[in-house]
């Protein structure tokens, strides 16, 4: 019952605030819901007009415990509702539905009559009872009819259809008129807000009445005292259709609590306050800072309301808004549109960490976060797979633990700010942790379904909110690695790119942290000519030979894959005996390099002395090759497959390569051909 608990606490905090968020915090007995048409009356209940709303809009309204929860069957709302139940005339114009109007009527008219009644629900009821709500529809044209004055299914007349066709739901290109929402505006003096659902006075008269009513009496675990319970639980956690339940207890017939308890109260039971609270606070945060996954959705939050950035959100996007955004109060200066993508690229991860520093400042030590994860498997059940509780300090720690563990090199594509739109997207290589979408990228590639994402999400948020204590999963490290050392597998040289980014970050932090201490080991971004691992070796060999041959080929305007990167796959799997046809494939390249004048590589940049270039790698290549024979002279395996530290010597000389003012590579985003 914790996280019912924090939740009900958090309902109680923030309902006090004027909070920014897309879904309102719902009043106790208020649920949201699409409306379709609006009604408008006077104090009388008097017919004005009516309109059509404008597609998905979102309005709240006052519910039973029943009319929220219904799927089927009669459960009239009390105030807004769909056509079969708030129009007495629905049969007489074709309505295909069951009509429910006596239902509806009957309730209304007892809230009208009880201590909370409103004025404009008075009106609302004295409009109701003439029973002409879609005979004045019909007569403003929100509702088509035909020769025989019933309404329109559908519109195969000539000209545009008439708006209601535009908001309500097919079936089989038909519309049911019975299904569309009516909420209601009634104009009284003095008045300025005249629509209903944003009238704070009727909603604290609904609450007013609820509390009036008798209910159901047991103990709420979560309050520690007899009050009125709930029996049904709110549903439209994600959206407004969403039906699936986090507490239900109407199988009675199979595993829900049989066996252990008589009945569902013995199991758990919570206040009716409590879990319309803590159901419409969940609500509010899930719009306002959730992270969505399809079904799947992720929420970290703190009981004072202020905004806590999640563990498998892409703050790299967020950090690098917040760079182009203008001073307040100020006119934008040439200065102020600094384009920061060099800056952003080298500092992404020390950026963020800011950021997550500033969010960490705005909160107590001692209040707690919260952190959940909700996914279902049914329409009608929704599950909480993961939830967790933090300190400031260790939830913050934890996050910075993952950028110190994983950060390496990642590939993101953004717009400069106030560019031409020829020249708007740049290619930037950022210091910082993989997002979560770019690993699952990484880790299935072209078999990655939603199934298979959502199960990635679920053990990812665990290894970054729990810190160095949680492992990083060596599947994905070896499935990133695989895909990496395949070029031919990517449909572009963009995915390619990214994928080496997230392969080298997965083995860096996997080896952070490795459960046997004595395998633990950090590596540095730069490139570590220290380093005399044979994989690592063997990476800065493949790297460089690439960068010849790209050189080369870049001076005759060549743009296709280069012998390195076509044998990469082989290299990996026999390093030495591919090396050794890699160096024949040189020659020809290097011939093309011996050159002693400036030669114009590209707009940029001009090789002023190709020969000194040359000279260069022949020399590195001579120094890791003779690295190499030192190790096969005291016994190591030279043709032996690599591991994945290959990327990581790979990698690191492929962005020195860049970093030395010489391109790398002008090949466009075209497939690979394997060779």
């Amino acid at each position: 019952m914790t996280w019912i608990q924090k939740l009900y606490h958090t309902y109680e905090a923030v309902s006090c605030q004027n909070l920014d968020s897309t879904t309102p915090l719902t009043p106790i007995g208020h649920t949201i819901q699409t409306a379709h048409i609006v009604i408008v009356i006077d104090g009388q209940g008097t017919f004005i007009t009516a309109r059509v709303m404008p597609p998905k809009t979102t309005i709240m309204l006052p519910a039973t415990e029943s009319s929220e929860n219904r799927t089927s069957g009669e459960a009239p709302h009390p105030l807004a509702d769909k056509l079969q139940y708030v129009a007495k005339d629905y049969l007489n114009y074709g309505g295909g539905k069951k009509a429910y109007f006596d239902g509806y009527l009957k309730q209304l008219t007892a809230w009208c009559e009880s201590s909370s009644a409103h004025p404009k629900v008075k009106a609302i009821l004295n409009y109701v009872q003439k029973g002409t709500v879609i005979q004045d529809l019909i007569k403003v044209g929100v509702l088509p009819v035909n020769e025989h004055n019933q309404v329109l299914s559908q519109w195969e007349q000539e000209g545009e259809a008439p708006e209601i066709f535009s908001v309500l739901p097919k079936t089989k290109g038909e519309i049911e008129f019975g299904s569309a929402l009516v909420c209601w505006s009634v104009e009284m003096a003095g008045d300025p807000n005249s629509n209903t659902w944003t009238d704070s006075s009727i909603q604290q008269a609904w609450t007013n009445y609820l509390a009036q009513t008798d209910g159901e009496q047991g103990f709420c675990f979560v309050k520690g005292e007899e009050t009125t319970i709930s029996t049904m639980h709110p549903a439209k956690l994600r959206h407004t259709g969403d039906k699936a339940k986090l507490i239900s207890s109407n199988d009675k017939e199979g595993y829900t609590y049989r066996g252990r308890f008589d009945t569902a109260e013995e199991a758990a039971s919570v206040s009716a306050e409590v879990s319309a609270k803590a159901h419409g606070a969940l609500r509010w945060l899930i719009g306002r800072q959730g992270i969505k996954n399809g079904e799947q959705v992720t929420v970290a939050w703190a009981i004072g309301g202020q905004k806590v950035p999640s563990p498998l959100a892409d703050m790299f996007f967020d950090v690098h808004a917040d760079t182009h955004e203008d001073t307040p109060n100020e006119t934008p200066q040439s200065e102020n549109l600094k384009d920061w993508s060099a800056d952003m690229g080298e500092q992404a991860a020390v950026l963020i960490k800011k950021k997550l520093h500033g969010y960490q400042a705005k909160l107590d030590k001692h209040e707690q976060i919260s952190l959940l994860m909700l996914d279902s498997a049914t329409t009608g059940r929704i599950a909480l797979t993961y939830y967790q509780e933090f300190l400031p300090q260790t939830y913050f720690a934890n996050l910075d633990a993952w950028i110190d563990d994983l950060t390496w090199y990642q590939r993101y594509s953004t717009e400069k700010p106030d560019a031409k739109k020829s020249d708007k997207k740049q290619k930037i290589w950022a210091k910082t942790a993989p997002s979560p979408f770019a690993i699952a990228q990484a880790v299935y590639g072209k078999s990655l379904s939603d199934t298979l994402k959502k199960q990635l999400y679920a053990r990812l948020l665990p290894v970054i909110a729990g810190g160095r204590s949680v492992p990083i999963p060596y599947d994905w490290v070896k499935n990133s690695f695989q895909a990496a050392c395949n070029p031919s597998s990517h449909d572009s040289i963009w995915e390619w790119q990214r994928n080496i980014g997230v392969a080298c970050a997965l083995y860096k932090g996997w080896r952070a942290r490795h459960h046997d201490l004595l395998q633990r080991r950090t590596y540095t971004m730069s490139l570590d000519t220290e380093n005399r691992s044979r994989d690592y070796v063997f990476g800065r060999l493949l790297a460089i030979a690439e960068h010849i041959e790209r050189m080369a080929l870049n001076m005759t305007n060549e743009m296709r894959a280069t012998n390195a990167e076509r044998y990469m796959q082989r290299f990996v799997n026999s390093p030495f005996k591919t090396w050794q046809q890699l160096e024949i494939n040189l020659k020809p390249y290097k011939e093309r390099l011996r050159k002693d004048y400036p030669v114009r590589i590209s707009e940029k940049f001009t090789l002023q002395n190709p020969l000194a270039f040359l000279n260069n790698k022949n020399n590195e290549i001579s120094q890791l090759l003779a690295i190499l024979d030192e190790l096969h002279q005291s016994g190591c395996d030279l043709n032996q497959p690599l591991e994945p530290e290959f990327l990581l010597g790979y990698h690191s000389q492929r962005m020195a390569n860049r970093q030395s003012k010489q391109p790398e590579s002008n090949t466009p985003d075209n497939p690979i051909q394997q060779a």
